[in-house]
């Protein structure tokens, strides 16, 4: 409270007191004398209790607006970010007491969010002399900004975890391209989802569990399951030794995660309850063979006007250089995350059902907020946030550009498709909205399957029978228009990646009929500036050979695509299911395309990479190219591709196999390969 307010509050006080003090006295006077009339044979006077009753409501009165005054915050300082802005939006929860008066609300105010004002629109062997080595990295969203995959490489060592297994594989590029084992990290309980690399150290992103036992007795029967709680893990482990420098376990579930240099940015989700002893966040350290359990602070803790409280998302930084962290978290969810080295921004989609007279307010809605990256201290702060309408269903849906972030947002029922343009308020904790497009951006019933933002352009994809390919010009943040004649073609591709300057982008997606039946994968390659995609190749069923389907996890995970504009190659793994009247195969393979945009065929036939087969289902998962540079020309090129139980390294000049390993074999062994 401030000085004034403590004034203010000290003289209503007063005010009371001396109401109280004539109060007393006045009876204490009355009753004295009373006694003295008595005592002389006087006749008593006998006050109305009316005039007692009507003192004490005023005391009331005027306790009650002390008490208005103290907690209404009228007299409050106000609380400011770290850059001096008023925090006006979101609320410092402060205290348990806090945070479980917001849990017993959850029921009432489920799916409501609220609370941001309508803003106007406005050890690696030495090289070969002469020698170098190129490779291509994982398929990330950002410059700068490091995306997490199952598989990492330096073009020596590769690194590969499956996911959801205990193991990583280490294998070793000698100088000839040949691949060779070199060893297996258990890592104990912690089932891996993900990993970094860097100079010094494997971050692992991965899972305990915590098991729970329960058991109910019908009649004379018992029935017991055990309940698995995931608790993000961090690992970090040291390239030379395969020991663990560095571990952080949390009591949340992690939802996504990106790495600038040597910082980890971490967003996870907490559900809490009111039975939990503890609500905060906790984390549990263990360096130098020590451990310490640590939590998030109530007053690092915040909260936005009718958000529903059963989970709690939150934001952590790990400082690799000194293994130090910092966390915050806020009341919500997230259902998308979109990082540039600067900002994190995080959405939250939901739907607003209310019983008001005007029901055009309902609908899908997406909550996004905004936190400052400070590299230097490796801290994360909350900034600001905004409600725009419609849900953002992919993190390339939003970008980041010179001061303004751009959001896709689409909905299916009614199908309605927007662009939103905002901009951080400077002195509050809001995202202002500076232009939309809420027309013609997809024909009737279409929603938005892929978007990909390229500086003062952005590409939208929409889709129900044929897939219209929209340009929009992002050039004048305040008047973003849609050009005129889009592409069409049938199908849709979930990705785009920017090819070069030359407005030329490479789409990957699915075929389609003229009734919108998905029929496979499918590479396009486009001309922005034209109305027709300048090629396609499709992996559509051919009827005169049978039924095939094709997928891959690359529709819903870039990350899976190897693909480089420089090197003028897309690659990703396919799962094929074929049948006709007499046969039926499974098939996985890893699929590569060449691209040229100044060759008469722009696409070239596809290179299939085949592991041996085995008793299982067992998918091709990642390829990794690395290519040989001598006297800086390229001289070979290698593929790698991966499946859990092998590695099969393919040379592209002599367009030959030319190795086979198996992996993991102490736990499927040799057994289960069929050449």
């Amino acid at each position: 409270m401030t000085t004034f307010g403590w004034i203010v509050i000290s003289v209503l006080s007063s005010f009371v007191g001396y109401l109280i003090f004539n109060l007393i006295k006045e009876y204490v006077i009355n009753k004295k004398l009373n006694q003295f009339r008595v005592k002389n044979n006087m006749t008593r006077i006998i006050l109305s209790p009316m005039i007692y009753l009507k003192k004490a409501y005023q005391i009331v009165l005027a306790t009650m607006l002390v008490a208005v005054v103290g907690v209404s915050g009228v007299f409050s300082p106000d609380i400011r970010l770290d850059n001096n802005k008023i925090l006006t939006q979101a609320h410092q929860v402060g205290s348990k007491a806090k945070l479980l008066s917001l849990l017993e609300t959850q029921n009432r105010n489920y799916n409501q969010v609220d609370g941001f004002p309508e803003a106007a629109l406005g050890d690696d062997l030495d090289a070969m002399v002469d020698q170098e080595r190129d490779f291509i990295d994982t398929n990330s969203q950002v410059d700068g900004v490091s995306e997490a995959d199952i598989i990492k490489t330096d073009g020596n060592y590769i690194y590969y975890a499956s996911r959801y297994y205990q193991n990583i594989n280490v294998i070793y590029v000698d100088q000839d391209y040949h691949v060779d084992v070199l060893a297996d990290i258990d890592l104990g309980d912690v089932y891996t989802d993900n990993m970094y690399l860097t100079e010094d150290y494997i971050v692992i992103i991965g899972y305990t569990y915590d098991e729970t036992p329960y058991q109910f007795i019908e009649g004379d029967m018992v029935f017991g399951w055990v309940y698995r709680e995931p608790s993000g893990t961090v690992i970090v482990i040291d390239r030379e030794t395969y020991e663990i420098a560095y571990q952080l376990e949390t009591d949340a579930y992690f939802y996504d995660h990106r790495m600038i240099d040597d910082q980890i940015y971490l967003v996870s989700s907490k559900y809490v309850y009111e039975e939990l002893d503890e609500l905060r966040p906790r984390f549990i350290e263990t360096k130098n063979s020590n451990e310490k359990t640590s939590y998030v602070g109530y007053d690092e803790i915040y909260y936005y006007e009718d958000v529903i409280a059963s989970n709690m998302t939150v934001l952590t930084s790990i400082n690799l250089s000194d293994f130090s962290y910092d966390a915050q978290a806020f009341v919500g969810y997230v259902s998308q995350l979109y990082v540039n080295e600067t900002s994190i921004y995080t959405v939250y989609n939901y739907y607003k059902y209310t019983l008001d007279v005007d029901e055009s307010q309902n609908g899908p809605y997406a909550q996004i907020l905004k936190f400052n990256i400070n590299q230097e201290n490796a801290t994360i702060s909350y900034q600001g946030g905004q409600i725009i309408k419609g849900h953002v269903v992919d993190q390339y849906w939003m970008d980041e550009y010179e001061g303004y972030l751009r959001v896709v947002t689409s909905n299916s029922w009614p199908a309605k498709n927007r662009l939103y343009i905002l901009e951080e308020d400077l002195s509050e904790d809001v995202l202002n909205i500076v232009s939309t497009i809420d027309e013609n951006l997809g024909l009737e019933g279409e929603t938005v399957k892929s978007v990909r933002f390229n500086k003062d352009y952005a590409q939208v994809v929409t889709f129900l029978q044929t897939d219209p390919l929209y340009t929009i010009d992002l050039s004048d943040p305040l008047n973003p228009f849609i050009k005129d004649d889009p592409i069409i073609e049938e199908g849709y591709s979930t990705y785009m990646h920017i090819w070069d300057e030359d407005n030329h982008v490479i789409g990957f997606g699915f075929d389609a009929t003229e009734d919108g039946r998905i029929t496979g994968l499918k590479l396009s390659a486009y001309d922005t500036n034209q109305v027709e995609p300048l090629e396609t190749y499709s992996f559509a069923s051919n009827p005169e050979q049978g039924y095939s389907y094709s997928f891959s996890e690359a529709i819903y995970n870039p990350k899976a695509l190897m693909i480089d504009a420089s090197k003028g190659i897309v690659g990703f793994p396919m799962n094929s299911y074929h049948y006709d009247t007499q046969n039926y195969y499974y098939e996985s393979a890893f699929v590569i395309f060449f691209i040229d945009f100044d060759s008469s065929n722009i696409i070239s036939e596809p290179i299939m990479i085949t592991h041996d087969q085995s008793e299982y289902y067992m998918s091709v998962d990642r390829g990794i190219y690395i290519e040989n540079i001598v006297n800086d020309v390229v001289t070979d090129r290698y593929i790698y591709t991966f499946s859990y139980l092998q590695v099969v390294v393919y040379h592209v000049e002599s367009d030959m196999i030319i190795q086979k390993e198996t992996l993991n074999e102490d736990i499927f062994g040799q057994e289960y390969l069929i050449d």
